[in-house]
């Protein structure tokens, strides 16, 4: 899971829990640097007015500072922030919620909103404030899960639970005061899309979109810390690379919306652009 929507609960946080959300905060800037190489045949980041939409403890902000993009961080999270700005003094924040920014029309050249959209109460809303603050030529850079992978159904990208990536989030919720009592009354509850209701809320927000998916499981295997923590994620990768099986998981991986982006695929990597008004 990113890190733009981590509270560690230090001391009541299911161990398990503790632990991914500890490995995603101290990964942080290794996997925006992850992105930034991701992203660098499209975007000159030296020219880029930049927005990290949910950015968290801010990984991907400092590495888009370290690019030379002029980047502007927002959460909804001060302390966050706070920490985010003593580390980063001379990065622009803002304590602000996405769905209604403080930024005129057509802001911003790159728009990241990294494992977010899943979290948020009114996803349409997300994307339309998106749309609005993205210059006509600009980017959006965008992850989230697959409700409907067979990997996710095993295990969750954010609890690692059994068949918990199906529920909705009330449902979730019921389920998480059984087994994780300590989350269970978090606001940022995920509800994760299948490609069909996702399709729809880019294409009803205004956004054209294309998987770069085998980038990104290129890099998975490359740079494996950069991508996943979750201990089953850490594992299942861990075994493909020492059995010699990720060539034929790479050769599995496409950019096309068909069975393996429906099914199979556990988060999905995608670059989206306005559509002509």
């Amino acid at each position: 899971m990113n890190e733009a929507i981590i509270t560690i609960q230090k001391h009541d946080a299911h161990p398990s829990d503790a632990q991914r959300w500890g490995r995603a905060r101290e990964r942080a800037v290794l996997r925006g640097r992850m992105i930034c190489d991701l992203l660098s045949p499209e975007v000159n980041f030296s020219e880029a007015v930049a927005l990290d939409a949910g950015c968290g403890y801010g990984g991907t902000s400092i590495a888009l500072c370290e690019r030379g993009a002029d980047v502007i961080a927002v959460d909804r999270d001060p302390a966050r922030l706070g920490e985010l700005s003593a580390t980063c003094p001379s990065l622009e924040i803002e304590h602000a919620d996405i769905a209604s920014l403080p930024y005129p029309d057509k802001s911003f050249h790159l728009i990241i909103l990294q494992d977010v959209i899943e979290h948020v109460t009114d996803a349409l809303g997300v994307l339309r404030e998106m749309h609005r603050v993205l210059c006509d030529d600009g980017l959006l850079y965008m992850s989230t899960p697959n409700r409907d992978s067979v990997l996710n159904l095993v295990a969750d990208p954010h609890f690692g639970l059994p068949f918990a990536a199906t529920k909705k989030r009330a449902e979730l919720r019921t389920l998480l005061r059984a087994k994780r009592p300590s989350e269970a009354e978090r606001d940022d509850l995920a509800e994760l899309f299948s490609l069909a209701a996702f399709s729809d809320a880019l294409q009803h927000s205004g956004f054209s979109f294309r998987f770069i998916n085998t980038r990104v499981a290129k890099a998975l295997f490359e740079q494996p810390d950069a991508l996943v923590w979750s201990t089953w994620h850490v594992r299942a990768v861990a075994f493909l690379r020492r059995s010699g099986m990720y060539r034929a998981a790479l050769g599995m991986v496409n950019d096309e919306p068909g069975f393996f982006n429906r099914r199979i695929n556990p988060t999905w990597y995608l670059l989206c652009r306005k559509l002509p008004s």
